[in-house]
């Protein structure tokens, strides 16, 4: 099995946490503080808990989990305070908005298109391409994490964003060779739904077993999610007013589990859902996942996460298959598209998911995804190599576990 090594610098500064015995001692991640200290710093005190019912003890059950289970070492403690107060301090300001500007939840969110699928489907390059759409509108990197505009210039905010988005491939180098996070890229939902500490950001990132328990028994705050999830798109349209509203296209494999909460927020949307060779995608997930949670923790028990990842993702493929058939979704308002048939032939297969999707193909759109893809090569940044023997998991048994969505599908083997 491949090991995860730090690089010098990540090594050296954890030792500083192992010298005095626990990287606690050293960065703190007590949830009072850290919100008490939010307020200080912004001058605001409405956290939004009337109008977000549970948002407070789910914030602060989860910080007690990274605090005490996911076994942080001293440059994860340093991140994650960082981005749990910014965090903070955000919420602060957007629940200051929401409440003095009225004006902003009458912006329209009409039939949003999203992607959605296990991740290492795809989704990333399809919502790039997608995006390059002068009809569609995704969230950029840098808007997602400072989403109002006065929290600086775009120049400023782009800047200030670096820190949780390139940041990631100086802790761990090999990760640019997996997925590419840059501040004016098109982003994830799972990066403006941090604001709910439910958020699917979450839980990619720390190993939580007492809260994701906890979670799994009190569902009902996915709908908290949602409603955040227009609320921040809201956001983005009155910070950035766009002289031709668009459709909004988003993007999530999170929104894969969830898709009956997402249809009851957004009846009308469209959905493309992707697909791909389980073999392929649940290697490359649970090497990627490592990877991310290893930029914080030396913890990670890569089979073990293998083996829940595989589980999880039977459990989302088929229980949306049952969605599909039986009507708990609307099955009409999906389609679906496959990894192998993008990447043969991008502008064909994007073709036929727009017919599929009744959307207008723009004049001269073949050359612009062509230009855009040869500028950006697969492997522009080193080669991502992994294998389910890297990841302790056996060939036969991804087989027999992903056989029915594999069939219902009609996915090739990669």
């Amino acid at each position: 099995m491949k090991e995860l090594q730090h690089p010098d610098w990540v090594r050296r500064l954890n030792l500083f946490g192992d010298a005095v015995g626990d990287a606690s001692r050293v960065v703190g991640l007590d949830a009072d503080e850290l919100l008490a200290l939010a307020r200080e710093t912004t001058g605001l005190d409405d956290i939004g808990e009337l109008d977000w019912p549970g948002w407070t003890e789910t914030y602060q059950r989860l910080l007690h989990s990274i605090d005490t289970e996911s076994r942080l070492h001293l440059l994860g403690r340093v991140v994650t305070r960082s981005e749990v107060l910014r965090v903070l301090q955000t919420r602060l300001q957007l629940q200051q908005r929401w409440s003095t500007t009225p004006a902003l939840l009458a912006n329209p969110v009409d039939e949003p298109l999203f992607v959605v699928g296990p991740p290492r489907t795809g989704t990333t390059i399809l919502l790039e391409l997608l995006a390059l759409d002068p009809q569609l509108r995704a969230p950029i990197a840098y808007e997602a994490l400072y989403p109002l505009t006065s929290m600086g210039s775009v120049a400023r905010r782009l800047e200030l964003s670096e820190s949780e988005q390139e940041f990631w491939a100086d802790i761990h180098p090999e990760f640019l060779t997996m997925h590419e996070l840059a501040s004016n890229l098109p982003c994830e939902c799972v990066h403006f739904l941090m604001y709910d500490f439910s958020g699917p950001y979450w839980g990619m990132i720390y190993d939580t077993p007492a809260f994701t328990g906890w979670q799994l028994e009190h569902l009902e705050s996915l709908g908290r999610v949602y409603r955040l999830h227009r609320r921040m798109l809201q956001t983005f349209a009155h910070e950035a007013p766009d002289p031709a509203p668009r459709r909004w296209l988003l993007k999530s494999p999170f929104h894969v589990a969830s898709l009956p909460a997402l249809f009851t927020e957004y009846p009308d949307a469209r959905v493309i859902h992707t697909h791909r060779d389980p073999r392929k995608f649940l290697a490359s997930l649970v090497s990627i996942l490592s990877a991310v949670r290893f930029m914080r923790s030396d913890a990670v028990d890569v089979p073990a996460l293998a083996a829940v990842m595989e589980l999880t993702y039977q459990m989302y493929l088929d229980g949306t298959i049952a969605q599909r058939v039986d009507g708990a979704v609307p099955d009409d308002r999906i389609v679906d598209l496959h990894f192998v048939e993008l990447m043969a032939d991008p502008v064909a297969s994007l073709r036929r998911t727009y017919e599929q999707l009744t959307l207008e193909w723009p004049a001269g759109h073949d050359g612009v995804i062509t230009r855009y893809l040869r500028d950006k090569p697969k492997g522009k940044h080193g080669t991502h190599a992994y294998s389910l023997t890297d990841v302790g998991l056996d060939d036969g048994s991804v087989r027999e576990t992903f056989k029915h969505y594999v069939a219902h599908y009609g996915i090739r083997e990669e």
